[in-house]
């Protein structure tokens, strides 16, 4: 069976969301980011030994040149813009199409989060890497035996940052009709976590490697995972919106006419 009609406005959610779905893929995230964290947990931390045999001429050079950077200040300033970033699904309800869709834009600023969150603490408890200042000679041995000095690929601060802040453009477009906000939103995005990068390299915690792949990875999972909920265009001039049906077998689809 398969029914059509017309019913589009300014007032309809521009996400067609499947909380059965949804909830598998947030669950699966949730599975992902508690491996992460299983991994991180067996990592064994690093002997003295271990540490005075690591050459610093083994890394690429753009790396190595960071390796005597520590800067206490830019460490709080970094973790400063990352937990403000975890308060951007606040700012979403200043739209009022968003607030009546508060439920779903928080779903997937969960997924977002989780998704990321678990990528990453599964990258940093596989790959294992030494961060910079474990090669730097006036930092303490006590702080680079710590099992957190073997978390230096990728930036976890980068990547959940960018993916809130992508996650945020990405969402505020497909609410908006202001092109000017959306570029003054879709500037910060790029902005804040590029900041959040060259803190956490200026406070000696990671490579410009790491931030690099964090940022990439996270502002891609932060833009894919609301774009994968929207609703997409199916030929020119018409936009699909699969509904389930009740009680029978088949769909419906809503469509409008693009101008």
């Amino acid at each position: 069976m398969m029914n059509a009609h017309s019913s589009w406005s300014q007032s309809e959610s521009p996400y067609n969301f499947n909380w059965k779905r949804d909830l598998i893929y947030a669950s699966g995230a949730g599975l992902l980011t508690a491996g992460g964290f299983l991994a991180d947990f067996q990592t064994r931390p690093l002997t003295p030994a271990q540490i005075n045999s690591l050459d610093e001429f083994d890394l690429p050079g753009f790396d190595r040149a960071t390796i005597r950077n520590w800067n206490t200040d830019a460490d709080l300033a970094s973790d400063i813009l990352l937990y403000g970033s975890v308060t951007l699904p606040a700012f979403m309800m200043i739209n009022k199409r968003a607030r009546k869709d508060f439920l779903v834009v928080g779903f997937i600023y969960a997924e977002t989060a989780l998704l990321t969150l678990g990528i990453t603490e599964l990258t940093k408890g596989l790959v294992k890497r030494p961060r910079p200042y474990v090669y730097n000679p006036d930092i303490e041995m006590d702080r680079k035996t710590e099992r957190d000095a073997r978390f230096s690929f990728f930036s976890g601060h980068t990547s959940i940052t960018a993916a809130l802040c992508f996650t945020t453009a990405k969402v505020f477009s497909d609410y908006s009709d202001n092109p000017t906000h959306e570029a003054l939103v879709w500037t910060a995005a790029a902005v804040l976590p590029l900041t959040t990068a060259a803190l956490r390299v200026e406070a000696g915690k990671h490579f410009p490697s790491d931030v690099i792949a964090g940022y990439f990875i996270g502002g891609a999972i932060g833009y894919l995972v609301p774009w994968l909920h929207t609703r997409k265009p199916i030929a020119k001039g018409v936009t699909l919106s699969p509904m389930g049906v009740d009680g029978g077998a088949g769909f419906y689809f809503s469509y409008r006419f693009h101008k």
